[in-house]
């Protein structure tokens, strides 16, 4: 389930820069962290790479990466 791996910073994230591929991805990932200034956006950043350069191909391929938000529980809408 994509909230047992990525957090909700790391879904928005890669649902910014998903391309169709986790290779692609992560090199839209990439190209964009010199431009990132934010200590903590790059920090998300890195994590959620890591976490995507770990899928396989087709692990990708189904999920679904769409801006999550977080309620007061913790839960993801």
């Amino acid at each position: 389930m994509l909230n047992n791996i990525f957090t909700v910073e790391e879904i928005n994230l890669i649902a910014i820069f998903k391309a169709d591929t986790v290779a692609a991805t992560l090199d839209n990932i990439t190209e964009a962290l010199p431009d990132i200034y934010n200590e903590e956006l790059i920090t998300i950043s890195e994590s959620a790479s890591r976490k995507l350069a770990a899928l396989t191909e087709q692990e990708f391929s189904a999920l679904s990466f769409t801006f999550a938000d977080e309620d007061e529980g913790g839960e993801y809408e």
